[in-house]
């Protein structure tokens, strides 16, 4: 793909697109949270493309996308994926978004030196290897959790994904493409909470409340959830959010403080980044 020249002015990501593009980044050493120029080769198509999708003119946006797609453009391809995996503009379209990802994929580059480049290149591992875990029957994709689980431990240790990391907690506490390994799961889980991936924060809380894998602890299953819902995003984590506020009012106030405390502690030592 020819080189681009770059925008003239930075890019700042609206609401719409930091809740359902970057919900996960891949933890690229030195390099900050990006905002949606993440590729400094925008054409001015790209350029439409993006701001009619601000403004919720998905089938523009789609318009312009969608040739640019036709020349080869990664970004293009990547901004297609989440449009049909979010039914943004179309139908939303698993078998679709997994080919779009696919395609930038395709031109994945584990030497990339631009880090922003990586990250798109990155995501769309992700949710590759998530739609290999569970299967696409429009694509004929059928599930295959140990192909899955091979792509997430690359992203998990070369990258430090947390969503990768996430993903291989769940699979070694349950046996899914591979042996059971409660001690590994935990592993996992922990360094994804240490990204402070809700979801992982909050599995882990399901974990000591219920005393599956470890030895029940209530007041560290608050904690835990505490620390999701600190990080949760609202439109997209209620679950999460509402479990939070049903285990906070099982407990005696005691309890409560002494759970607060100790996310205070884990929240000081890892603190939460924000899109922004």
């Amino acid at each position: 793909m020819a080189l681009q020249a770059p925008a003239s002015a930075q890019e700042v990501p609206s609401d719409q697109e930091q809740a359902g593009f970057f919900r996960y980044l891949p933890a690229v050493p030195e390099v900050k949270l990006p905002k949606l120029n993440i590729v400094p080769f925008w054409t001015d198509d790209l350029k439409k493309a993006r701001k009619a999708y601000n403004k919720g003119d998905y089938g523009r946006a789609m318009k312009f996308f969608s040739r640019e797609s036709e020349g080869g453009n990664t970004v293009a391809d990547w901004y297609l994926g989440h449009m049909y995996r979010l039914g943004h503009g179309v139908p939303a379209s698993d078998a679709m978004a997994y080919s779009y990802y696919q395609r930038v994929a395709e031109n994945f580059d584990p030497d990339e030196p631009d880090h922003k480049r990586l990250q798109i290149m990155v995501d769309s591992q992700i949710w590759i290897a998530y739609y290999i875990r569970f299967g696409v029957a429009d694509a004929g994709l059928k599930p295959d959790p140990a192909r899955a689980a091979r792509v997430y431990l690359r992203l998990a240790s070369t990258y430090g994904h947390p969503e990768a990391s996430f993903a291989l907690g769940v699979m070694n506490l349950r046996g899914e493409g591979m042996k059971k390994n409660p001690t590994q799961g935990l592993k996992w889980l922990t360094a994804a909470a240490r990204k402070r991936h809700p979801a992982a924060q909050a599995y882990l809380g399901d974990l000591y409340w219920k005393g599956n894998a470890v030895k029940r602890d209530q007041v560290r299953a608050l904690m835990w959830y505490s620390l999701a819902a600190e990080t949760a995003s609202p439109a997209e984590d209620q679950k999460i959010i509402e479990r939070f506020h049903e285990l906070n009012s099982e407990l005696a106030e005691d309890e409560r403080l002494e759970a607060q405390a100790r996310a205070r502690v884990w929240s000081d030592q890892y603190p939460a980044k924000r899109n922004n």
